[in-house]
């Protein structure tokens, strides 16, 4: 969803930010790599 929302913008020339990040309690459980990697796998 939010990757193709992602691809139409810069299609159009627009710039994309992406702002990715984990809950506190994702972080302290050590989740951090493997939730912002989900994340940024769907801009790819």
């Amino acid at each position: 969803f939010i990757g193709s929302k992602a691809a139409y913008a810069l299609s159009q020339n627009l710039k994309v930010i992406a702002c990715i990040g984990e809950l506190l309690e994702e972080r302290e459980a050590g989740k951090t790599f493997d939730v912002c990697f989900k994340q940024l796998k769907a801009f790819a």
